[in-house]
């Protein structure tokens, strides 16, 4: 444990039970999931940073707040999505 933030750092298991959650939220709607995929795949390229990847999340998943939250494990403390109940558009 170590970086920003000092809490375990996410695992496979962790990476690949956030993505059966995300696409087990939307059954009919492969499009979110896919969303979530290019998100992803554009912050490992480098096409956005960190703060965007966060940002568009946020967007991507509001008004679902068991997915953001479940988003948080993967950020550094610092970073934590802490108002993730007002994102549910509330």
């Amino acid at each position: 444990m170590s970086g920003e933030g000092s809490k375990p750092y996410a695992t496979k298991d962790d990476a690949y039970a956030y993505l059966r959650a995300v696409k087990d939220k939307f059954p009919n709607d492969g499009k979110k999931y896919n969303d979530f995929l290019i998100i992803m795949n554009n912050f490992k390229a480098g096409r956005i940073d960190r703060n965007g990847c966060i940002e568009e999340v946020k967007e991507l998943f509001k008004g679902q707040g068991d997915l953001i939250s479940g988003f948080n494990i993967f950020l550094p403390r610092c970073l934590e999505i802490a108002d993730w109940p007002n994102v549910e558009g509330r």
